[in-house]
């Protein structure tokens, strides 16, 4: 049966007649229709018809709870006219409370499941409630739950903070929660922005329809050449860490963290392009992560939409809690301002960290992964001034390049070692591997070819080096602006040079065959 992933043929094909049929409808109206039954399809044809009725029925749960609280909005507004703006606010305050109660119900039900599900795969509830193979729980795990929660969440949070209004139309709710850019590891959408451009799709673009299919293309030759080149390699090693040591243990970790990202971001590349071709503009997701020079910098640039979801509905709400404000202001008193500073940030910090991790994922290494995250941050945070004036104590220009590329290597071991917390599992997994790591050197793979008996040969690891490099110096060239406009300026002949060079190189260097297995992206199981 064929696979639906990103970056299978049969998804390709599948793109290629939806997208021909999406430009030919002549009305927006049309156009999303066709988005609708091409999510329909996407999602039941991975998933299967019950994960699509249950998101439906969350769809449905969504659409008549916002619309809900609008009515009691609009109920207010109606009775708020002619009164004082101190009679409106305490009116208000009843208003809220009804809204709340709505807004509470969405949110219970919707993270009441995710928790369900994420709970009941590490408890293993189907197990546990089995008895001689006869099951009487069956957790039925929707694609990309944990993102069109988020999104869903955000969604209802801000119709009742009345940041967003509520969308009178199901089909367009529907369409937008279901859309199979983004269904399977987003980005996290805000729906009030997607579904105000489903209004109004626009036709066809050769300009639009062409950048959209280059980004794809470029995902895929990230995904495909050169993070499924190294995700087995890597795999290999951390599966018996105990036969391996020093620099295998090293480069592994260095592998791995580099088969993550061109996985993660060769998604997003593929998603966001999807949706360019059609017209529809979604958020970014990465901006060039490991030039970020602090842990608190990278995560602004990884995953970017993870972060903005979690500093507006849990880190902001938690540092302008009334309560949570009058203890800050409690501790300056008593303790003084800086002891207050750090009050104020390391809390809500902690709290997101640690539900960073339980979003990744339920067990140990997770809550551990995202407490080394928070500690991190924490530190930078508290102690910003102390370690600004390390470098002037010790007359270093930060300024120079070996400066800031001493930060960028530190934020790249930063992110391997956090790897390292996950890759095998809290316990004795992730002691042996740090263990393994200083155990012996073992630099002699350098000198006796052993280097290319890890799954990847010479061959394979010269055009992995040449892949990641042209990779490096497009993200380069995008600090400067976008490489897209400077590829359009240059003559025609040099431009389909490049697109046919970057076509050929995923069809001949891309990982394939009867062995291969067109596996989901790294987060496409949250």
């Amino acid at each position: 049966m064929p696979v639906m992933t990103y970056n299978s043929m049969f998804f390709v094909v599948f793109f290629a007649v939806f997208l021909i049929v999406y430009l030919l409808m002549p009305k927006p109206s049309l156009r999303q229709a066709v988005i609708i039954a091409g999510n329909v399809f996407f999602y039941g044809f991975a998933c299967g018809l019950q994960a699509m009725l249950l998101l439906a029925a969350a769809s449905l749960l969504i659409y008549l709870v916002t619309r809900k609280m609008e009515r009691i909005y609009e109920r207010y507004e109606a009775e708020a006219e002619g009164l004082s703006k101190k009679e409106q606010a305490a009116l208000l305050v009843n208003y809220k409370k009804n809204t709340r109660k709505w807004l509470l119900l969405g949110v219970i039900i919707l993270i009441g499941f995710l928790v369900y599900v994420k709970v009941g795969k590490a408890l293993h509830f189907e197990e546990i409630t089995s008895i001689k193979d006869i099951r009487f729980t069956r957790i039925l795990v929707p694609l990309g739950l944990s993102y069109y929660t988020f999104s869903s969440v955000g969604y209802l949070a801000d119709v009742y903070w009345r940041k967003a209004k509520a969308e009178h139309s199901f089909f367009t709710l529907f369409a937008a929660m279901t859309y199979f850019p983004t269904i399977v590891q987003g980005p996290i959408s805000r729906y009030d922005k997607v579904m105000r451009q489903f209004h109004e799709l626009p036709g066809f673009s050769y300009e639009r329809v062409c950048h959209g299919l280059q980004r794809m293309w470029w995902g895929f030759f990230k995904k495909s050449v050169i993070a499924d080149r190294i995700t087995p390699a890597a795999g290999a090693i951390f599966a018996d860490i105990s036969q391996y040591a020093g620099l295998e243990i090293v480069f592994a970790v260095i592998g791995n963290v580099i088969a993550i990202y061109m996985d993660f971001s060769g998604c997003m590349d593929i998603v966001i392009g999807a949706a360019e071709a059609m017209g529809v503009t979604l958020d970014e997701n990465f901006r060039q992560p490991f030039f970020a020079k602090s842990a608190a910098e990278f995560w602004r640039r990884w995953h970017i939409t993870l972060g903005a979801w979690f500093k507006d509905y849990v880190y902001m709400p938690i540092a302008m809690n009334p309560k949570f404000m009058k203890r800050t202001a409690s501790i300056r008193r008593k303790c003084g301002v800086r002891t207050a500073q750090v009050f104020s940030a390391a809390v809500p910090l902690m709290i997101v960290w640690i539900l960073t991790g339980l979003w990744h994922g339920t067990g140990k290494d997770y809550i551990l992964w995202g407490f080394y995250w928070g500690v991190l941050i924490i530190i930078e945070t508290a102690f910003a001034k102390e370690l600004k004036s390390v470098p002037k104590k010790l007359h270093i220009n930060t300024e120079d390049f070996p400066y800031r590329l001493f930060q960028m290597i530190r934020t790249f071991i930063y992110f391997g070692v956090g790897r390292m917390i996950t890759a095998v599992g809290v316990g004795r997994g992730v002691f042996l591997l740090f263990g393994q790591m200083f155990k012996e050197g073992r630099f002699y793979i350098l000198k006796d070819g052993n280097l290319f008996n890890y799954g990847i040969d010479k061959k394979n690891f010269l055009l992995l080096a040449v892949s990641i490099l042209v990779v490096w110096a497009v993200d380069i060239l995008s600090l400067k602006g976008s490489v897209r406009e400077r590829i359009d300026g240059m003559p025609l002949p040099v431009r389909w040079i490049l697109y046919y060079g970057l076509v050929i190189s995923v069809i001949v260097f891309g990982i394939y065959g009867e062995s291969y297995d067109a596996s989901a992206f790294v987060y496409g199981g949250f």
